[in-house]
């Protein structure tokens, strides 16, 4: 519902009829539509923190923690060009100006997000604490960087009308680039922040061209 018609078109009523419960039936579940929102993003959030855990793993031991935020940034990259109507929900529900989920349902969400976003402050603290990066606020940091991504990720919907200006994964590496050079990195740091990740991500590509193809019976 919130796919072809936005926030809007999700109504308890509405989704009652979809999945033949009755309105009533269907609270017994979810006191609020903001409860059910709540819970939408939840999930959405909890296959994010995955995502996320999955990219650091995938990381060289020897990994600078430049090398960790630029793993976590593509990583939530990664999730929105994977799964592009939930990660649309997730922003929608950021990037809509109006408050959507009131208290109490917000509450699990806003703990969730933070849980989230805290490999990310913790691998900007330990950037700062190996000189790597000047000293900052690394929560205030954190939301820059999360900031960036649900600024460009969005774009992709009109890449085919410019696509050399709208390059998200370009404008994600600029804007990366230059957060980090920006609280004090050097040139050479950040470059070798990026050989580290392309090390890993040339493996899942000959990963994947190893693997054969995928006959019509089994799909």
């Amino acid at each position: 519902m919130v796919e072809q018609g936005g926030l809007e078109a999700l109504s308890m009523n509405r989704l009652a009829e979809a999945v033949h419960y009755t309105p009533g039936a269907l609270y017994r579940y979810f006191a609020s539509k903001d409860a059910l929102l709540a819970q939408l993003v939840v999930r959405i959030l909890e296959d994010v923190r995955v995502t996320l855990a999955a990219a650091l793993a995938a990381l060289p031991p020897r990994a600078t923690p430049l090398a960790r935020v630029l793993a976590l940034a593509l990583g939530y990259r990664s999730f929105a060009r994977r799964e592009p109507q939930r990660f649309g929900l997730l922003a929608m529900t950021m990037a809509e100006p109006r408050v959507l989920i009131d208290q109490p349902a917000a509450e699990p969400v806003v703990t969730l997000m933070l849980a989230v976003m805290q490999p990310l402050g913790a691998a900007l603290t330990a950037a700062a604490q190996a000189r790597l990066l000047g000293p900052g606020d690394s929560a205030e940091r954190t939301i820059l960087v999360f900031a960036l991504l649900q600024g460009v990720l969005p774009l992709h919907k009109q890449t085919r009308y410019a696509p050399r200006l709208l390059d998200v994964d370009h404008l994600l590496a600029r804007g990366l680039r230059a957060l980090l050079m920006g609280w004090g990195a050097s040139a050479r740091a950040v470059d070798t922040a990026t050989r580290q990740l392309a090390s890993v991500t040339d493996a899942d590509a000959d990963a994947d061209a190893e693997k054969p193809p995928r006959t019509g019976a089994a799909s």
